[in-house]
């Protein structure tokens, strides 16, 4: 394998810049769009044809929250990967992933990752393997999970960086791509067709 950055560098420029003010990415094997807002315990909310179908529906729900970060707006999608369907859920800003225990439901028996970018640039990578959250780091120095080395080889193949801790945006969507055989373009977020719910964040102050 051999590190591409500039194919890995689309989500920098996707819709304007759209993502960079604060994005979450998740990718679950084996699992339908619907099954995974289940598993979410999401309220569904309807289907949506199209990322900036999605995005209107987001704004939408956004204006309508009294206290933001309360619930959260996700979209759901099928992608094929080399073998099997799984299914890539967007939020935007985003926090379900690291605010619930949804992932763990959500990965029971099967292989998850999701990577997040906050309006002020942190940065986090987890990956969750049949229920529980194996490695998520922000930045190649800082790792936790039950095995928290385990992808320090394969984080040195797509660029981390284990001198400076530095792991970059087009990192975590290469290291997404090599633990799940999915590649995530443009035209994947473009042309989706999202089923979406909301999801309650338990127990944030006011």
């Amino acid at each position: 394998m051999t590190n591409e950055p500039s194919r890995h560098s689309w989500l920098r420029s996707f819709h304007g810049g759209y993502l960079l003010e604060g994005y979450t990415l998740t990718l679950v094997r084996g699992l339908s769009p619907q099954r995974f807002l289940e598993l979410l315990g999401a309220e569904p909310q309807g289907d949506f044809a199209g990322f900036n179908a999605f995005v209107a529906q987001d704004l939408e729900f956004q204006e309508d929250e009294v206290d933001w970060g309360d619930n959260m707006f996700v979209g759901a999608t099928r992608v094929r990967g080399q073998d099997v369907d799984w299914v890539l859920a967007v939020e935007i800003n985003g926090g379900i992933e690291f605010q619930t225990d949804a992932m763990e439901r959500a990965t029971a028996g099967t292989r998850g990752v999701s990577h997040f970018r906050s309006p002020d640039a942190m940065r986090l990578f987890s990956w969750w393997e049949d229920g529980e959250l194996r490695t998520r780091f922000e930045g190649a120095l800082h790792r936790q999970g039950s095995t928290p080395d385990e992808l320090n080889d394969l984080m040195r193949q797509v660029g981390c960086d284990f001198e400076t801790g530095e792991c970059g945006l087009e990192q975590y969507v290469a290291l997404a791509e090599e633990l799940t055989g999915v590649r995530v373009t443009p035209e994947t977020l473009r042309d989706g067709v999202y089923s979406t719910g909301i999801v309650e964040i338990p127990g944030l102050p006011h």
